[in-house]
């Protein structure tokens, strides 16, 4: 199944793809298809992609409430809701061309999707002091927060790497 690589990805356009070029919806179809495949829980599902790939969802037939299924179009309220059982996000933070040092060609951007039992967070306040505030009369409280994180079972997650139509 083409879900596109560093250096070759899939182009991806929002409706009417040619040769060489595939439908965001039928690329979100296919990262379904791949963890169906790996028998990944089908509540729970997620897809973080760039802005552009929203616009593209939000142009498609899917913008419609009656095929959607919801009450108030995504045009109207901005949600983008939910694909083939995935919640969809958008997000300015993937890696690009310009952000990441790893030889992307131009223009081109990850598309990850995936399971929450996938990855892991874990978040701690290992330190808290008072200080006596400089500015008003009070005390203030300073933490230091740790945090990491890690991919716990990479069969449960998906990448597309793709370029916009």
């Amino acid at each position: 199944m083409n879900l596109g690589v560093k250096g070759t990805p899939v182009t991806v356009v929002g409706q009417g793809a040619t040769t060489g070029q595939v439908n965001l919806i039928d690329l979100i179809l296919r990262m379904g298809q791949c963890l169906d495949e790996m028998n990944i829980p089908e509540v729970g599902r997620w897809i973080v992609m760039p802005s552009w790939a929203g616009r593209q969802v939000k142009q498609s037939e899917l913008r419609q409430a009656y095929l959607s299924g919801d009450p108030v179009s995504m045009l109207r309220n901005g949600r983008l809701g939910m694909i083939d059982r995935f919640t969809l996000y958008v997000s300015n933070l993937l890696p690009t061309s310009v952000s990441d040092s790893t030889n992307f060609a131009a223009g081109e951007q990850p598309i990850f999707a995936g399971h929450a039992h996938g990855v892991t967070f874990a978040s701690q306040i290992s330190k808290i002091e008072t200080l006596r505030s400089e500015l008003t009369f009070g005390q203030i409280l300073r933490g230091l927060q740790v945090y990491g994180y890690s991919i716990v079972d990479n069969t449960a997650l998906v990448q597309a790497q793709v370029i916009s139509g």
